[in-house]
């Protein structure tokens, strides 16, 4: 049987009870809760009831008794209850059907078991806390209107209960977040620091205190900026005083601060604004990272990015600019004559007989020598002039701002004046002599490469011609458009190995075998297709572009030897020298690392030179000879007979072969004259302990004469036109199968 619901009076004694007991139990929002559940229903005489808490668009069931006790800590929307009808129209609402309400959250109903029930808005103001529900469930004692003007009495208990509880708990959860944010601030790896709208330190967490070297005290109540370096002082000052309640976002700082020891440290401060009741414009939180160590790894990146470029666009050894930047100078210096319409000198130095300084002396003694010739130079030439060394003993001059060339006079007196003078080193005087070569903008060019190229053949007449100095002679070197552009075509084609390497065979004239091959250059053109070596060979010996050739051919027929070699292929490569290699003192040093880098034997290389590029400068060509030599490379005099050498000389050198020139074997079947040479000259090489190869051999004729003669090798169109080296293999096994007669007469086609 139902408990009879309590009279008027009863109610609002168990209200005033309720409010004691509230009071008596504090702050305890969930005690509360359950206090006024239990109450609500027996104050109705419900079956149940539970109070309901808002939280997020959610109700929270917080306390119950009775039917209501399953729903205890449930949560659930607040669209799909009836508590929404109650809190959007702000009354209290009275369900005496609840099977057949649609504002009813059925699912909870069938839990609960209700079929009546009131629900009752908390209200504070404007704000909705929650819901008072009781519910009855037997249809014959329905809850009415005097059970829902109790349940209004007793909410406004709960209201304010829940509102002291809510601000109680609002207090808890500030002081639990004031210590959470005290324990990360004091325990933060990061500087964490609170300044003032006027950047005054408000505190500061001890790992701030760590990076600068302060303690609290010394950084409480101190200007941030006055730890700041003055260089870097101003930005963080401008943050200050542009810092507004509106800022939204503030600038990272990277900023240089002084230690407490006086050193200086890199920081990275980020700052965010908090509201600030002293402040109008708010205050700062910044956090402070020390990254001093990657600052100092991004200046020493910076610095060496700096050596980097400079050691790209100087000379290791002087320091002076390099081929590269003395080639930038010549087109700044180009640009500015242009416009200032004056002329421009190019010239280029080499020193005389510098290897022999070398070779007696050491490399080192040639090395300070070569660095106090820059600074001489330096000395004598203008602030305006620039002095390169461009490799070797060679330099390169920038002389701009000359209102004629005649003005260059006294520029080159002073020059010669300064390299007269003996150099003192290891207490020795070393008296230098030099070659110049020069070249005017815009009388001989208008472009920096044609400048040089014009200045470096200048210069190799003034070395051949045993003159101090030599201007470019357009009469003698007479350069056309097409010339010029070949000129540069060809320092491209090196770069993307458009040369190709064609081999003509010599064959022993006794036996028909074939040990060696001579490698003859083409160049395959991308528009101008096979382009004859005697197109572009003489225009390379006249600039610079003669070294990087021959080194490039040396190097493909050592790779050539190589891929011959791991075929079964043994035979050796001649390559052919100019004047300009035989006076280049580093030549030796340039072969013996292509040597090595091609993994090739010193005696699989021979080199030819000519009677006439030795009689440039025999001296120079003797000690560059002998160094090839001593490396154990073969030495072959081309064209022999065509020169003036004398036997002595030839004695002398290091020579392992001569070959006939090809006009004397040409002759030698029909004219006397040429038969007595040929003769001769096998006689002579013969008695010199010599190998004697005739060129030029065209037909069976010349092949039977020669042998006849007691000549040793033949070379020529009578066996083989050149051919690239992979048809040279399958060649080379079809003579040998034919040579197996031993009168080799006729050579297989090529």
């Amino acid at each position: 049987m139902a408990a009879a619901a309590p009279s008027s009076d009863q109610r609002l004694a168990l209200i005033l009870e309720t409010q004691r007991e509230i009071l008596g139990a504090g702050e305890a929002l969930h005690a509360a809760a359950q206090l006024i559940a239990a109450r609500a229903q027996a104050i109705t005489a419900a079956d149940g009831a539970m109070v309901n808490l808002i939280a997020d668009d959610q109700l929270h069931t917080v306390g119950v008794s009775g039917s209501g006790s399953g729903a205890l800590g449930s949560r659930r929307p607040i669209n799909g209850s009836v508590a929404r009808f109650a809190i959007s129209e702000r009354r209290s609402i009275l369900v005496e059907d609840c099977p057949n309400d649609s504002r009813i959250d059925q699912q909870m109903r069938a839990m609960v078991g209700d079929t009546s029930l009131i629900c009752v808005p908390l209200l504070r103001g404007s704000e909705a806390l929650g819901t008072l529900n009781v519910m009855r469930s037997d249809p014959a004692r329905a809850l009415n209107h005097d059970d829902l003007a109790t349940l209004e009495m007793l909410s406004v208990v709960l209201t304010s209960a829940v509102a002291r509880a809510s601000e109680s708990e609002a207090r808890r959860a500030q002081a639990e977040a004031v210590k959470r944010f005290r324990t990360l601030f004091d325990s933060a790896s990061l500087g964490i620091l609170r300044l003032d709208c006027r950047g005054t330190t408000v505190d500061a967490n001890p790992a701030m205190e760590a990076i600068l070297g302060l303690s609290h005290d010394q950084l409480v109540g101190r200007r941030f900026a006055s730890l700041v370096a003055p260089e870097d002082r101003g930005r963080l000052e401008a943050m200050f005083a542009t810092l507004t309640s509106e800022t939204d976002k503030l600038p990272d700082l990277e900023l240089r601060c002084r230690h407490s020891s006086g050193a200086t440290l890199w920081v990275l401060l980020r700052g965010v604004i908090e509201a600030d009741t002293t402040c109008e414009n708010g205050s700062v939180v910044a956090m402070v990272e020390d990254i001093s160590a990657r600052k100092r790894t991004e200046l020493e990146l910076e610095r060496q990015a700096q050596i980097n470029q400079h050691q790209a666009l100087h000379d290791q050894l002087t320091g002076l600019p390099n081929r590269t930047l003395f080639s930038e100078r010549i087109s700044q210096a180009i640009l500015r004559a242009r416009r200032q319409g004056t002329k421009l000198a190019v010239a280029l130095v080499d020193l005389d007989r510098f290897k022999d300084i070398n070779d007696s002396l050491g490399h080192s003694v040639g090395d300070r020598l070569l660095v106090k010739v820059g600074e001489l130079m330096g000395q004598a030439l203008r602030a305006s002039d620039t002095v390169a060394r461009l490799g070797g003993d060679e330099f390169g001059l920038v002389l701009p701002e000359l209102a004629t060339t005649d003005a260059l006079v006294p520029v080159l007196d002073r020059l010669q004046a300064a390299l007269e003078r003996p150099i003192q080193l290891e207490d020795l005087p070393i008296g230098i002599e030099v070659s110049i070569g020069i070249a005017f903008y815009p009388d001989h060019g208008a472009e920096a490469q044609t400048l040089i190229q014009r200045a470096d053949v200048a210069m190799y007449d003034a070395k051949r011609n045993g003159f101090t100095h030599a201007v470019y002679d357009d009469a003698g070197h007479a350069y056309d458009v097409i010339n010029l552009t070949l000129v540069a075509e060809l320092r491209r084609a090196l770069a993307e190995h458009e040369l190709v390497l064609h081999y003509q065979p010599k064959a022993a004239l006794a036996s028909g075998e074939v040990t060696s091959v001579e490698a003859l250059v083409r160049w395959q053109h991308p528009t101008r297709g096979l382009v004859s070596p005697d197109a572009f060979i003489p225009l390379a010996q006249e600039t610079s572009l003669i070294g990087p050739l021959t080194l490039y051919v040396i190097e493909e027929a050592l790779l050539q030897i190589r891929t011959w070699r791991e075929d079964g292929i043994e035979l050796r490569v001649a390559v052919n020298l100019s004047t300009r290699n035989l006076l280049d003192r580093a030549l030796p040093t340039q072969v013996a690392a292509l040597l090595e880098r091609c993994g090739v034997a010193a005696e699989m290389l021979e080199l030819e030179v000519t009677e006439t590029s030795m009689l440039a400068n025999p001296s120079r060509a003797r000690a560059v000879l002998n160094e090839l030599s001593q490396l154990g490379i073969r030495l072959s005099i081309d064209d022999f007979g065509t020169g003036y050498s004398s036997l002595a000389y030839l004695r002398e050198l290091p020579v392992d072969e001569i070959k006939i020139d090809r006009s004397f074997v040409a002759g030698m079947v029909k004219q006397a004259g040429d038969a007595v040479i040929v003769r001769s000259t096998v006689d002579l090489g013969r008695n010199l302990g010599l190998e004697v190869v005739a060129e030029g051999v065209e037909t069976a004729a010349h092949w039977d004469r020669l042998r006849e003669l007691g000549c040793d090798t033949a070379q020529g169109y009578y066996l083989s036109r050149p051919m690239p080296g992979p048809e040279m293999g399958d060649w080379l096994r079809r003579w040998r199968a034919q040579a197996t007669d031993s009168d080799v007469r006729q050579a297989p086609a090529a």
